[in-house]
């Protein structure tokens, strides 16, 4: 700590910290050793707050189901404000929404909000999936879980509504809880047991039309959204708006109007014979969804998947390897490289996602460090019926280029068009 910080916290009652930082950062842990109370802005937002709240919370598939869910409620009246994180794509912190906005607010919970937020309880919550991810955080997956629970359980209390993944091993046990104090649950993904079961997809690069058995029946909706991954995120954003009475037409209509969030699975424009797409997968996960939404879109023209992806500064080093094993698994080709260098050199920074990779024996694997020149050596080798995936950025642009500071912008998107103009 910095002379004097300690000596401050006298005349402090309560530390209201950013989400990116940790409960464990000497100044928090010297106000928790003086009795002061610490939580994270999204407790203090939903403390201000007097509107109800939807939460979606779980590793993957969060700012599309936010999309999704702030759609339907607008389409049905509920005047819905985004809130997200420091660092989210979308949306203002929830501590920023005006208490007295007279709507709904959707927010994007991340498990390094929850795990700072004693009381928070949403009037309903969504989830999307647990797996492997934020372990250099959490230190386990038993605590992850621990974080992502507390959005949903408070000792006896609990969520009016829950909607579960309940595909998830997480999400179905979460289901049993819910509903033990009182909650209501209503259950999806692609098992015919569950409430929402996706029972067919259609998936092009752009669009996917998604069946849905629900309580009252099946419905199919043409979405823009392709793969998936993204059918489950419909099928989760239908079972919520039934919970919530919304009317089935305007939510219908809805569902199939929401554009893709930007830089998920998101195509370039291209004059030519392969398609390229932009991506934020970085987790094991995101990665196996995304290439196996790419594997399916290229089998019928006899395409190859194409795979660029970065080292993702301060990875928990097991996740690494098992994000560079999906990587070299789902892809045909794949070419690391390396995008930050805030945190450490580039080569030592991509030595997990390498490791991982080399243990697979399926596809080419190359590494280039400039992340120009990865993604224009992936372009030169792609040819007719070919899908270049980049991977690990989606639409975010910034990028650190030294431990002291320095850093500029890099958009994924923009370099494919200078390259191929």
């Amino acid at each position: 700590m910095v002379d004097g910080e300690e000596a401050a916290l006298d005349a402090v009652r309560t530390a209201i910290k950013s989400p990116g930082i940790g409960l464990d950062h000497p100044l928090l842990a010297a106000a928790r050793g003086k009795g002061i109370l610490v939580i994270d802005e999204l407790e203090l937002g939903w403390r201000l707050s007097t509107s109800p709240v939807v939460a979606v919370t779980g590793t993957n598939g969060k700012s599309t189901t936010v999309a999704l869910v702030e759609a339907v409620l607008r389409a049905g009246g509920r005047r819905p404000a985004v809130a997200g994180n420091v660092e989210a794509d979308q949306g203002m912190p929830l501590s920023a929404v005006p208490p007295d906005h007279g709507g709904w607010v959707v927010a994007e919970v991340s498990s390094y909000q929850a795990e700072g937020s004693p009381e928070f309880l949403p009037t309903a919550a969504v989830l999307t999936n647990l797996t492997e991810d934020h372990l250099r955080r959490h230190g386990s997956m038993s605590e992850y879980a621990a974080a992502k629970r507390r959005v949903f359980v408070r000792d006896d209390r609990c969520v009016e509504l829950a909607v579960l993944n309940a595909d998830d091993v997480f999400g179905a046990s979460l289901a049993g809880e819910v509903s033990e104090r009182g909650g209501r649950v209503l259950t999806y993904g692609f098992d015919g047991a569950h409430d929402y079961h996706v029972s067919s997809l259609r998936t092009t690069l752009r669009e996917g039309l998604v069946g849905v058995d629900t309580p009252t029946g099946q419905v199919r909706i043409e979405t823009r959204l392709p793969g998936p991954h993204n059918a489950a995120n419909v099928a989760a954003t239908l079972a919520l708006a039934d919970g919530l009475g919304l009317a089935r037409e305007p939510t219908l209509a809805a569902l199939a109007a929401t554009p893709p969030v930007p830089g998920r699975f998101e195509p370039i424009e291209l004059s030519r014979p392969f398609d390229v797409v932009v991506d934020f997968a970085h987790s094991p996960d995101g990665v196996r969804h995304v290439l196996r939404t790419a594997r399916e879109l290229v089998a019928e023209r006899k395409g190859r998947v194409i795979v660029v992806s970065a080292s993702v500064a301060r990875t928990h080093r097991p996740t690494s390897e098992a994000l560079g094993r999906e990587l070299r698994a789902g892809s045909d080709h794949l070419i690391l490289s390396a995008m930050s260098s805030g945190s450490a050199p580039r080569m030592v920074a991509l030595e997990g996602l390498l490791a991982g990779a080399r243990e697979m024996d399926s596809g080419g694997l190359e590494v280039i460090l400039d992340r120009r020149a990865a993604i224009a050596r992936a372009l030169d080798m792609a040819g007719p019926g070919d899908l270049v995936a980049i991977l690990g950025r989606g639409s975010d642009t910034r990028v650190a280029f030294d431990r002291r500071g320095g850093s500029g912008s890099f958009d994924d998107r923009q370099v494919v068009r200078e390259l191929l103009a």
